[in-house]
């Protein structure tokens, strides 16, 4: 699926033992998939630590709304090496929903991007 993101200003907080974090509020956004389609709603996040090696680490968690109302956990963690043009991330899904229990026990991979709009993430099943 091709997931969209719209976050807000960051939200610094500053150096830590891991490096520098900051929140990105997650305030909306979409995604499009062979099995589901909706929205993202507001009020999730992604905690971003920049590394002294110049990585950046990725801790997203969001919620998901399908077209028909179902409401889908969505996490993942990632690296980011914009000096080697690197952006991958793990996404794993959690839902109540029965028409998508089957993304309950699913193992994806993200390759993400950033655009004027805001982070875009494709997003593919390992099969």
């Amino acid at each position: 699926m091709l997931l969209r993101l719209h976050t807000a200003a960051a939200e610094r907080i500053g150096s830590t033992p891991r490096g520098a974090l900051s929140i990105f509020p997650v305030t909306g956004g979409s995604f499009e998939g062979e099995l589901l389609r909706g929205k993202v709603l507001a009020g999730g996040g992604d905690w971003v630590t920049a590394k002294g090696d110049g990585t950046i680490e990725l801790d997203l968690r969001v919620t998901l709304e399908t077209d028909d109302r179902a409401l889908i956990h969505m996490t993942f963690t990632g690296v980011r090496d914009d000096a080697n043009h690197y952006f991958r991330t793990l996404p794993r899904f959690e839902t109540a929903a029965p028409q998508y229990a089957f993304l309950n026990r699913l193992l994806a991979v993200g390759i993400g991007q950033i655009s004027p709009e805001g982070p875009v993430h494709a997003i593919e099943e390992i099969l």
